[in-house]
Parts: C-alpha cells; structure tokens; sequence
C-alpha cells in the first residue's frame, strides 16, 4: 500500500514535471472483452481521473461482446481522461478489440501484431450494417481511416502494424509499450490491478467459467441430493448461482439460459437410471446453451479452449453420474437395522457379562445393550425377553 501511495505521489509530480502528456495508468486486457473486463476499464479510468493521469490500454484480444465493448467505449468517450490503446509484439486486437482501438485518442502497434477481423458472427445484415457504420464513425471521431474501418467490418480487413500505420488506422508503429509512451509524450505507465470485487466479475463473466460454475454447481448439488448433509447441496446452489449471475450480466438470451437450466436438471435424473447416458446428455443440452451464449454475441468466436472444456465436463458428468448411481444402489440394497421390538424371542451370544446394570449381547451379528436379573457370563446363549427402549432384557437359554 505504502508503494502504491508512493507511485502516486511520484505520478503526479511527474505530470507537471516530466511531460507534456503527464503520468499514465496501464490498464492490461489479454482475453475475451467481458463485463469484468468493462467494469475494469472503468475502474481504472476513475482512478486515473483521482490522481490526474491518462490511461493506456495494453491490448491482446480476439474480440469480446458487444455490450462490454459498448461500456469500455462509452467510458473512453465520456471520461476526461485521455485514452491510448497499444497492441504489444506479436498481440491482436481483432473484432471487439479493433472497435476499443478505433475509440481511442491516439494508438499504436508493435511488431508482428494485427488490427480488424471485426465482421459479426454469424454475418446478419442489420448487425453488419450497425458495426459497420460504428466503426467508422469511431475512425471519424478520432481523425483516422473510415473506410479501412469500415472494412474491417465488412470484408474482415485485417491489418499488419506497418499497413494500420500506412492506411491511418494507428499513428505509431512502436517497438515497446515504453517507446509508445515515449512517443505520444506520456510518463511511464503505472499498472493499475483491478480490485478483488472486480477480479472476480472478470472471472466469472468469462463465458466458459460461468458455464463451468453452473455445471459444477449442478454436479455438488446432485451428489448432496445422495448424501444429504446440506453442505454440498448448499454450496453447489451459491456456485450454479454465480455462474448464472456470470452469464446473465453479458445479457445471455433467456432460451441459453433455460438450455442450461434443463441440461443441469437432466443431469438429476441420472439418479433413476444410472448409465451415465442422461448425464451425458444433460451436459450436451447445456453446452448448447453455452454455444447460444456465443451465437448471441456478434463479436466473438467460440475458442479451441472452450471446446476442449466443453467436452471433458460431458465426459466427467457421465462418471459422476453413473458412479453416484452405483453408490446410491449400494446404499438402498443395505439392511436396514432392526428395531429393539424386533429382537423379542431371538437368541444371541453375551459378549461382555450381563447383570442386572447392563452387558453386551450379539444377535443376528448385531450388537446390542442388554441386562438381566441373573449374572451371565461371557460366552452363554441367550434369548431375548423383552425390551426397555433401546436396551434388551434377556436371560440364560
């Protein structure tokens, strides 16, 4: 913390002291454009309008969703920070990721990286025309190239730093985050690490862990439902919520939802057959749900990562299912225990000496507390003559 303070305080000496463009705040986004990525982004902004800094996105990304671009947008346009985008060596800003840079004040490449692809998935005319006349309108406002913008949409227009600088799309081309700085006159970056709260949101706004929350919710709350402690059947329920929560806020369809709801609920039903069929299909209904999450979302592409997930969740839930079969089985073909009344008239083995205070007898291989009016050493036959709540009155056969 003591750092933290520190950094700032050199921070805002360096803006009236250092250069023209004053200190900045970095802000790293490396994955999917997600509502946590949103809330983040604003996060930073806010901060950085506290201690008089401009903010630098440090951008890697193969697209994200339209309502998080809208917000991260929507921050760089209203906030009176200044924003800079830049695309690090070998890094992309592909479909949601070109629209944040086109939004941007000033933005520049490193080698080896690309802009554009931002064509919507699948390509519906009204929402190509929508992203398309978006984009460059952005271009517009930032005083760079309309029609390459354009094209990025339309045609899936990807470009290398060298060409997004020739064709004004960017106005560096710069080998390192430092010399981008450098360059557009700002002091060196302090990253700003989003807060607990918000590195949370970020994780579960990920589609693909909101999807898992969810299936692993329903999985702790099936094995609770086979052995009933409550525990599991309450911490599956809050991790189902969460995941749902994780997809509600990117504004999932509510037929993506209901998909998953109902695999998870099929997964349930494993209980009564115990082939590992229905948990298997369970889980396929979900991730179809899980697919509609993407289809919803004109700006992203579902990732080799998500299906590798995607399948080995099906096959697990298949085990679990069919072992939790097994197990409930095994515990319906259990004896249940006898009740006391239902010793009346039986014989057994005294296991340790019953008197009149108490003993041990074995019956049917049960133990049992006994008493009796005589003595009875270890070893002798007895019958059972009557009982006493839990305790059996025997005497010598």
């Amino acid at each position: 913390m003591l750092a933290r303070i520190l950094l700032i305080m050199a921070l805002i000496v360096s803006s009236t002291a250092v250069l023209q463009g004053g200190p900045s705040v970095v802000v790293k986004i490396d994955g999917l454009i997600t509502e946590g990525v949103a809330q983040y982004v604003k996060e930073a902004a806010l901060f950085a309008q506290s201690i008089n800094a401009n903010v630098v996105i440090v951008l890697n990304t193969d697209g994200g969703f339209v309502k998080a671009t809208e917000k991260i947008i929507t921050v760089m346009k209203t906030s009176p920070v200044k924003f800079a985008v830049y695309v690090p060596p070998g890094g992309r800003a592909f479909s949601a990721g070109a629209l944040i840079l086109l939004a941007s004040d000033v933005a520049g490449m490193g080698p080896g990286s690309a802009v554009g692809a931002a064509s919507p998935i699948p390509k519906d005319e009204k929402v190509l025309n929508a992203v398309a006349s978006w984009a460059a309108s952005l271009a517009k406002g930032a005083g760079r190239n309309e029609t390459a913008a354009e094209l990025m949409v339309r045609d899936n227009l990807a470009l290398s730093a060298e060409e997004a600088l020739r064709y004004g799309v960017v106005e560096y081309s710069s080998r390192s985050l430092s010399e981008f700085l450098k360059e557009i006159g700002w002091a060196p970056g302090y990253e700003h690490s989003p807060s607990p709260l918000v590195a949370i949101l970020m994780l579960i706004t990920d589609p693909i862990n909101a999807w898992v929350l969810i299936l692993v919710g329903g999985i702790l709350v099936l094995i609770g439902l086979t052995h009933p402690t409550f525990v599991m059947e309450g911490t599956g329920a809050a991790i189902a919520i969460l995941g749902l929560y994780g997809m509600g806020v990117m504004g999932v369809s509510l037929t993506a939802i209901a998909l998953i709801i109902i695999g998870v609920a099929t997964i349930f039903l494993e209980l009564k057959t115990g082939h590992g069929l229905l948990a298997i299909m369970g889980s396929a209904i979900s991730a179809l749900g899980l697919f509609l999450v993407y289809e919803g979302s004109p700006l992203v592409a579902m990732s080799v990562r998500a299906e590798t997930v995607i399948a080995a969740l099906i096959v697990i839930s298949g085990l679990v299912g069919f072992y939790l079969y097994k197990i409930r089985e095994s515990l319906k073909g259990r004896t249940a225990l006898p009740l006391p009344e239902d010793m009346l008239g039986r014989e057994g083995i005294v296991k340790s000496k019953v008197t009149p205070q108490g003993g041990v007898v074995l019956i049917e291989s049960e133990l049992w507390t006994a008493f009796s009016d005589e003595e009875i050493e270890e070893g002798a036959r007895v019958r059972v003559v009557d009982v006493e709540g839990v305790r059996l009155k025997v005497e010598r056969v």
